[in-house]
């Protein structure tokens, strides 16, 4: 639930930057892309060390 809570500013944000020319569109989608592996790999290391940890 607080994942798509910040999802909505963070895509304004990410928009704005773009019409702004701050960024390229490429910079945001990597952006994006580095973040959300981020919040898998935060979700999931975890229980993968414990589960295969012996």
């Amino acid at each position: 639930m607080a994942g798509a809570l910040c999802a909505v500013p963070a895509a304004a944000v990410a928009l704005e930057r773009v019409q702004r020319g701050a960024h390229y569109p490429s910079d945001v989608t990597a952006g994006a892309v580095i973040g959300l592996a981020a919040a898998w790999l935060t979700r999931r290391v975890p229980r993968l060390l414990l589960h295969y940890w012996p």
